[in-house]
């Protein structure tokens, strides 16, 4: 099955079906995964708390304290709790025994933690190669525009270059979104490398990008809702787009869904 419209649909279908059997559980995940990230960032704001409009040195030194402290958290921390609640959707979408304290998973042994920040580290370096890329593409296409005097031909570069930097934008956008398959390989695969997690997303994937930014983009109304309740439906949202990732990721590789038993879901 590829993810056309009515595959999207069973995805999806699916998603909400695991999420109902149990429901607290899953928002439980979820605020669990968003707690720690929240907190950093407060702790961040209230350090950086009283910046004048015109910085002097003792306060952009104490900025850059702060900023630093929020990255080296958030990747010690916030990485570990991403990979720990990959591990819960997938057992939700699977249909395995599922807790919520599987967001923490990753620090209930120092092997676990090391991968969650090996694994974070692989997807960010090949990440940054496809964003320096576009960035590359971007510079060099615009150098000519600073060297036309023809206005109306500058004017048509322009639109042209603008319609060429979207696309190539959502192409880079769907090359570093289908890493996000690489958690579930590392899940599948614990005793594999990394970097093999990593590279095993590419054939997985391969004919299938313009299908992934479709299945994103299915999810913008939901986007959308998240942002007008200020991420409260967004709690419900990261699950349902999470689980229906999963299911649409086993059936690129080859398994079926997995339809959950008829549980009683939770009050």
């Amino acid at each position: 099955m590829t993810c056309n419209s009515d595959a999207r649909k069973a995805y999806k279908a699916q998603a909400r079906a695991d999420i109902r059997v149990k429901f607290w559980s899953t928002m439980g995940a979820v605020i669990l995964e968003m707690v720690p990230m929240v907190l950093i960032a407060m702790i961040m704001q209230i350090g950086i708390r009283g910046l004048s409009e015109y910085p002097t040195i003792e306060e952009l030194l104490r900025l850059y304290k702060y900023l630093g402290i929020y990255v080296i958290a958030a990747f010690l921390i916030g990485e570990p709790i991403t990979f720990g609640a990959k591990h819960y959707f997938v057992s939700r979408a699977r249909g395995e025994e599922s807790s919520a304290s599987q967001v923490l998973i990753c620090f209930t042994s120092l092997r676990k933690y090391l991968t969650s920040l090996k694994l974070s580290l692989c997807i960010l370096v090949r990440s940054l190669g496809w964003l320096a890329l576009l960035y590359a593409v971007v510079f060099v296409t615009a150098i000519p525009a600073f060297l036309m005097n023809d206005s109306i031909l500058l004017v048509v570069y322009m639109i042209v270059w603008i319609a060429i930097l979207i696309v190539l934008t959502l192409f880079v956008v769907v090359k570093v979104r289908r890493y996000d398959g690489a958690y579930i390989c590392m899940i599948d695969t614990p005793d594999a490398s990394v970097w093999e997690a990593v590279k095993a997303c590419a054939p997985i994937f391969k004919g299938h990008n313009w299908e992934l930014l479709i299945f994103d983009l299915s999810f913008l109304l939901w986007e959308l809702a998240s942002v007008c309740t200020c991420g409260i439906v967004g709690i419900y949202t990261t699950a349902y787009m999470e689980i229906a990732f999963v299911h649409y990721f086993d059936d690129l590789c080859g398994k079926k869904i997995q339809q959950q038993p008829p549980e009683i879901p939770e009050l």
